[in-house]
């Protein structure tokens, strides 16, 4: 597979488990309910204390060796429908299968607040992984779905393309930024867990409401 060229001399750890938080780029977007994903992924970095991130191309990404294995931290350069292209060349850049991915994006379908973890799935008309399928074929690796809601129109939850990227593109009321704040945290700590324990304890642990949810485990201390 062709290999890209990083700054710094950077070379790829072996048998990384490959974080990637979708969104758009740029300052303009970055408290887009659409960018729900990428935040939780900035999140993640923090947690797993990744060193700041360089930039390939079509990403910036974070690498390190932690507690759970070989890990890297991905936030694509491009746009929310070509994130097929980020997520290829990152698959190139690694030398990696797409079932060592995890995906951090977000859903219109589930409350702010609220989280739900997959192990594969269909891409159920999100645009980023319509274009990451596009790419790679099918998802066969785990997501993580973080609530931001669907608007409404007359008090009923509308599916119009314009209102749904209007809304998309739009930075959430501060209480449902406070809501999807805590969804993005939550997210963050699901993929540490799943990195410890595997996907479906992250399951039965995170995908319920979080006041019934369980505490998620604490990171623990590098040697």
């Amino acid at each position: 597979m062709p290999r890209l060229n990083l700054r710094r001399g950077i070379q790829p750890l072996p048998d990384c488990r490959l974080i990637v938080g979708l969104g758009n780029p740029g300052p303009d977007y970055s408290r887009n309910r659409h960018n729900a994903g990428l935040r939780a992924a900035q999140e993640v970095a923090r947690l797993l204390s990744l060193p700041q991130p360089t930039r390939a191309r079509h990403y910036r990404f974070a690498q390190a060796s932690t507690p759970h294995g070989n890990v890297a931290v991905a936030l694509p350069r491009t746009f929310m429908n070509q994130s097929g292209n980020a997520v290829q060349a990152l698959l190139d850049q690694y030398r990696a299968n797409p079932s060592q991915l995890i995906l951090l994006v977000d859903e219109l379908d589930l409350a702010p607040g609220r989280i739900r973890i997959r192990p594969s799935g269909s891409h159920a008309g999100q645009n980023g992984m319509k274009s990451i399928r596009s790419r790679i074929g099918e998802l066969d690796f785990p997501r993580i779905r973080i609530g931001v809601g669907r608007p409404q129109l007359d008090g009923k939850p509308s599916h119009h393309p314009d209102d749904v990227a209007a809304w998309l593109l739009s930075d959430p009321s501060p209480a449902d930024a406070r809501l999807i704040h805590e969804a993005e945290q939550r997210a963050a700590q699901a993929v540490v867990h799943m990195l410890q324990h595997g996907v479906e304890s992250a399951m039965n642990t995170f995908n319920q409401p979080p006041t019934a949810a369980a505490p998620a485990p604490q990171e623990e201390p590098g040697p």
